[in-house]
């Protein structure tokens, strides 16, 4: 058996979610007023200094690759760190495809349903998303691989992301993530 290393490159998509209440939602728009922003992403630290420090997401947090078929790339590696392999995600077959039942997660972010308000942080990010080690006797192939999707549901707009990977039908799980660099953030309040 020899140890492979899967990288991948492209988009990731980073998410978290607070629920928050009325005085809440006062407190970041008086923040926002003091500081004269026109958008909650240009005070995204003050509010995550005062609304979530201790670090509290209870709704939702989530760091995956986003699900961008051609813009999603496969890099895997074997022991020695050389590439042996290289795939697009559009090369990929869905999970279901195995006959399975499993579906991947989705997250509906819609106030008034289990939340009054709900404080809403999204950043895309752009480079290496992660990694995920596996062992094989053979160079894993783009036909060993199968993807979940997941997705999430906002009042006005909705991403989607790959919620797993498989090798040869077993679910692996990430071990690190790669450098990236944040290209937009968007910081919103959804309210009742």
């Amino acid at each position: 058996m020899n140890n492979y290393t899967i990288e991948l490159y492209g988009w990731t998509l980073d998410v978290k979610a607070k629920s928050i209440n009325l005085e809440q939602v006062e407190q970041i728009n008086t923040l926002k007023n003091d500081a004269g922003a026109q958008e909650l992403s240009q005070i995204k630290f003050d509010i995550e200094d005062t609304i979530v420090s201790d670090d509290t997401w209870d709704v939702l947090r989530v760091s995956k690759p986003f699900w961008y078929l051609d813009k999603t790339i496969f890099v895997v590696k074997d022991s020695q760190n050389i590439e042996v392999n290289r795939f697009e995600l559009s090369s990929v077959i869905h999970h279901e495809e195995f006959g399975t039942s499993e579906t991947g997660v989705d997250y509906v972010l819609i106030p008034g349903v289990e939340f009054d308000h709900i404080l809403f942080s999204v950043d895309e990010l752009k480079g290496g998303i992660c990694v995920y080690q596996t062992e094989s006797n053979q160079v894993p192939q783009v036909s060993d691989f199968s993807v979940l999707d997941g997705s999430i549901e906002g009042p006005d707009s909705e991403w989607e992301f790959i919620d797993s990977l498989f090798f040869k039908g077993n679910k692996l799980e990430i071990t690190s993530y790669l450098d990236s660099d944040c290209k937009s953030s968007e910081v919103v309040i959804y309210s009742n």
